[in-house]
């Protein structure tokens, strides 16, 4: 008779699972419930604590019940394995239900509970009349409904509905042998029905073994593994594929829940790890993100002496080097820097370690920038695997050479297993040899195991099964290790790997670059205020890395990539609004502190700051509504004294013109011409128009916030009827509609001596499951576009002509799109935007989303932004768009104050050179007083450039993104002479 699966399952759940606990004493239980924040420890167990029984029922939304646990080892169970098994209640969904963290009675933390974490094992050898006192920190996190259109809001609703009831509270007795056999069954099983040269002799073994068990007798359980030790130890005669497994818990520094929970989330997880290192040798944990190691620091010493220590010994592998685990596609190239600098740093200080491997398993896509970023901070490879969630062509490489838009190349490993959650199960395994796909060049891949965001880590039961499945002939070779000595291992193999040039476009949560607009506005905000703040420092001498720090790390955090991705719950945006309104609070002081001491304040006299790289000769309005035209240079101040402007734009019936640009419009807010007076051309498309709104169904199959499904082109209504139009003032017309529920009121400008086109725009948002965007069909036609991207810009296709050209149908740009074609183009600019697209001959900009899960307010209310066209002679390079755009994002500001005359910090005489940051030295990595300068090329062009610093100094070096192996370099007065390669990023420390 054919081996039956069904009932082998059936026989483990009923009746080898039971039997692991065969006596049990009920825990005395009582409880404290406290609504509201979380409390101390000593705190919380100060109080009065109340009966409670197993059924009882815990846990308004958020709140936290403190049980207090109580019992005596039986005198029978002298000298045996003796547990607390505790199941709090809730769904089977690992690391998104109730959750606690076992306290001793001291107030120590000792073990975190979930659903595959329920027992605590108190004693391998029990103590007859020992007495147990212990209490579990309760938490009720909501149980998500995954995916479903009224996902809830998740609000704190501490004394409403109460969510779990206690469902288990036991002292059991552990039958050590009879939980070996359950798992040398489940694996025999899996054997059976994955591998195929196996499954006759694995099912007719379990069979054995099922009726040795059935017919029972003193020593069944002894016989039934006796009869299963043979298919489970006979090894492979081959050499076979090799699989590095390391422990790993997948930690969301927030997405379902807020940062404050996080923080519970990983001591519950550490505490659990350091319980099973203790129990197991062979047992190793890797972790990254070093915010999360600090708040341990900060709440949990105990847990983080711990881990010091296990650090010390090798057996707990800090990895990444980064501050959290970021989006790599929406912050600016130095605050991906930064992520590194303060991760590395923490990493260096505590731990006496440095990573070299970037480990971000599970963000939305990857810059082409990060090569060189992460080569430039001694990070050699990069370790993740959500590439395998492309939606339309699969990814052809787990193991090669990537290598950035400025040729710098890193390692690259994509775990074929497909998981950073894997639970060392034969299927597994099985899939990962599959699914490898350069076997011909390498016969190794790494295997990250354990239950992730709050689910605790791997289990004991993870552990045990990889030591039954170390070497078992039909299967690859599993071996726990580290990732430093798999990376080593790996290049050590001698065949060549491929090489994939340019970014890793993740053919999934293309709307991340959109959603929850809020988020990426105040971060792009944040990110500016931090650089004006340690450039205007720098220029007037003062040191403010302590006043600093602890902002960029606020700003750092929100750089997560379920924050600023905008896929968290309402409760994240609040929270990370008050985090962005600090950092510009703080940085705001420094700036103001800064410019006094560079310009003295003097009421009589005004002084402008220039903080964009690029010299400007623009018009500005004075405090008192004057507007002049000023020349500041880069990076610098000069008296704002310059030659008063008329208001000079031209007007009529439905057109405004300044000398440059004619722009008509008509009676729906939309463009009808926009002719170019120095290139005679016009730049609209023939018979189309610009500046038009389109509003877009949008209901992704799978993922609310995170998805734009292509199909959301079908369905689009251009908002093209009429408009209320008014004119406001010289060079500005007012545009107001309403659609839906919603209300857009923009001001178009065209100010005097510009080349761009503004629309400065207020949003009152209320729509639901729809994609607002504006569209410019232009007369230009290129099968590329270029989109700038940290430290420089790449270029992608405009047609669908293959599957990969399809695919990025919806991409991330940064402050600027570009549609060139020989002679002329025309750049699209935003001041907050991060979604494109572009199609043949019409630039988009994506602004508004309307997702319902997991935020299902996202976006809704009132959002104001600016976006500019910008027509231009020759290619990007030579019609100055990024200077443009850093001019758009970095407006000029002038306060009082007196300077004798115009100056700067630093300049370049090189067009195309970014100033990406002028600091003061770190602290850690490189003491001592002096000046950093960091800088890139972002034309894509090769060629010398000088950099001339206005400060004194003995010394320049050309560093590392870190401040480290400096390399003197010659220099001639205040000035350095440098070769730039196409977007090279360079450091230099002035000393």
């Amino acid at each position: 008779m054919a081996f039956d699966v069904k009932d082998a399952k059936a026989f483990l759940a009923e009746v080898v699972v039971p039997a692991i606990y065969p006596e049990r004493v009920p825990l005395h239980v009582t409880a404290r419930h406290l609504p509201g924040e979380p409390q101390g420890a000593a705190e919380a167990v100060a109080g009065p604590f109340t009966p409670f029984r197993v059924g009882d029922r815990w846990g308004g939304m958020w709140g936290t019940t403190w049980f207090r646990c109580r019992a005596t080892t039986p005198d029978a169970w002298e000298g045996r394995a003796v547990a607390a098994v505790v199941h709090l209640g809730g769904a089977r969904s690992v690391g998104f239900s109730a959750e606690g963290l076992i306290w001793s009675s001291d107030l120590t933390p000792i073990h975190g509970l979930h659903h595959e974490h329920r027992e605590y094992l108190i004693s391998d050898r029990g103590v007859a009349g020992q007495a147990h006192d212990f209490y579990i920190e309760a938490a009720a996190n909501p149980i998500p409904r995954w995916h479903v259109k009224d996902w809830p809001r998740l609000e704190p609703d501490y004394l409403g509905h109460e969510l779990y009831a206690l469902e288990q509270a036991d002292l059991a007795l552990v039958d050590e042998e009879i939980k070996g056999l359950g798992l040398d069954l489940e694996v025999v099983l899996d054997l059976a029905v994955w591998v195929e040269s196996r499954r006759d002799e694995a099912a007719a073994a379990f069979e054995e073994a099922m009726g040795l068990v059935v017919a029972g007798g003193p020593d069944s359980c002894a016989r039934a593994r006796e009869t299963l030790r043979p298919v489970l130890t006979r090894a492979n005669q081959r050499p076979v594929h090799t699989i590095s497994a390391v422990g790993h818990a997948h930690i969301d520094t927030a997405w379902l829940w807020p940062v404050r929970e996080t923080r519970r989330k990983c001591a519950r997880t550490f505490a659990n790890q350091l319980m099973i290192l203790d129990r197991y040798p062979e047992h190793h944990f890797v972790c990254s993100q070093a915010a999360q190691y600090q708040w341990i620091k900060d709440g949990y010493p105990q847990i983080y002496d711990a881990i010091r220590a296990r650090v010390a010994e090798g057996r707990w592998e800090p990895v990444g080097g980064m501050w959290v685990e970021p989006d790599t596609n929406v912050p600016s190239g130095e605050s991906l820097v930064r992520q590194f600098v303060h991760g590395k740093r923490f990493f260096a200080e505590e731990f006496g370690v440095e990573t070299h491997e970037m480990w971000i398993p599970d963000v939305f896509g990857y810059s082409a920038a990060l090569p060189q970023i992460a080569a430039g901070v001694g990070v050699t490879a990069l370790i993740t695997q959500k590439m395998s969630w492309n939606d339309t062509n699969r990814f052809p490489h787990s193991t090669f050479w990537w290598e950035g838009h400025d040729g710098t190349r890193i390692l690259a490993h994509f775990p074929p297993a497909a998981t950073y959650n894997g639970v060392v199960i034969v299927p597994e395994l099985v899939n990962d040899e599959r699914n490898f796909i350069d076997k011909d060049r390498s016969d190794h891949t790494l295997y990250p195991f354990g239950w992730g965001d709050g689910g605790g880590g791997p289990t004991t039961r993870q552990v045990e099964s990889a030591r039954r499945l170390a070497d078992v002939d039909g299967l690859p070779r599993l071996e726990i290790g580290t990732v430093a000595g798999f990376l080593d291992r790996l290049r050590q193999e001698d065949a060549p790997l491929e090489t994939w040039v340019g970014e890793l476009y993740l053919e999934a949560h293309r709307a991340t670059s959109t959603t929850h607009a809020d988020v990426k506005w105040g971060n792009r905000r944040g990110e500016e205020a931090l650089r004006a703040a340690e450039m205007w420092s720098v220029a007037a001498g003062r040191d403010v890395a302590e006043q600093l720090d602890p902002l960029w790390k606020r700003l750092l955090v929100n750089q997560f990539h379920d924050i600023l991705p905008g896929s968290s719950i309402a409760w994240v945006y609040r929270d990370a609004a008050i985090e962005h309104a600090e950092v510009l609070d703080g940085a705001g002081r420094v700036i103001a502190a800064a410019q006094d001491a560079i310009a003295p304040s003097d009421p009589s006299d005004l002084v402008a700051f220039n903080p964009s790289s690029y010299e400007r000769d623009e018009l500005i309005e004075l405090p008192g509504g004057e507007q002049c035209r000023i020349r500041v240079p880069g990076c610098g101040w000069a008296p704002a004294v310059g030659v008063p402007v008329a208001d000079d734009v031209e007007s009529g019936d439905g057109w405004i013109d300044n000398g440059l640009l004619r722009v008509a419009y008509d009676h729906r807010g939309v463009l009808t011409s926009i002719w170019d007076h120095d290139a005679d051309r016009e730049v609209l498309a023939a018979g189309q128009c610009g500046n038009l709104f389109q509003l877009h169904e949008d209901h992704p199959k799978a993922f609310d916030a995170w998805d734009v499904d292509r199909e959301y082109f079908d369905d689009v209504v251009d908002l093209d009827d009429r408009a209320e139009v008014e004119t406001v003032g010289a060079g500005r017309i007012r545009f107001s509609r309403s659609f839906g529920s919603s209300v857009i009121t923009q001001e178009m400008r065209l100010v005097p001596g510009s080349g761009r086109i503004e629309f400065h725009t207020e949003v009152d948002w209320q729509e639901r499951h729809r994609f607002l965007k504006v569209a410019f069909p232009v007369a230009v036609r290129s099968q590329t576009a270029s989109y700038e991207i940290q430290h420089g810009h790449i270029e992608r296709p405009t047609h669908a002509n293959t599957s990969w050209d399809a695919a990025r149908f919806e991409v991330c740009g940064h402050r600027w799109a570009d549609l060139s074609e020989p002679g002329y183009g025309v750049a699209l600019l935003n001041d907050g935007k991060y979604g494109y697209d572009v199609r043949g001959h019409t630039l988009r900009l994506s602004l508004l989303r309307g997702p319902g899960y997991p935020d299902p307010d996202a976006d809704r209310g009132r959002h104001r932004f600016a976006y500019a066209l910008y027509p231009h002679r020759g290619d990007l390079r030579d019609g100055r768009v990024v200077e443009e755009a850093e001019a758009f994002n970095l407006p000029i500001t002038v306060r009082p104050g007196r300077v004798a005359a115009p100056g700067c910090i630093v300049e370049v005489d090189r067009p195309g050179v970014s100033i990406e940051a002028v600091k003061g030295t770190d602290r850690f990595f490189s003491p001592g007083p002096g000046t950093v300068v960091r800088l890139c090329e972002v034309h894509g062009s090769r060629g010398p450039a000088t950099v001339t610093l206005h400060r004194p100094f003995r010394q320049v070096e050309r560093t590392d993104l870190l401040e480290r192996d400096g390399r003197p370099l010659e220099h001639q007065g205040k000035s350095v002479r440098l070769q730039l390669r196409p977007f090279e990023l360079v450091t230099l420390k002035f000393t």
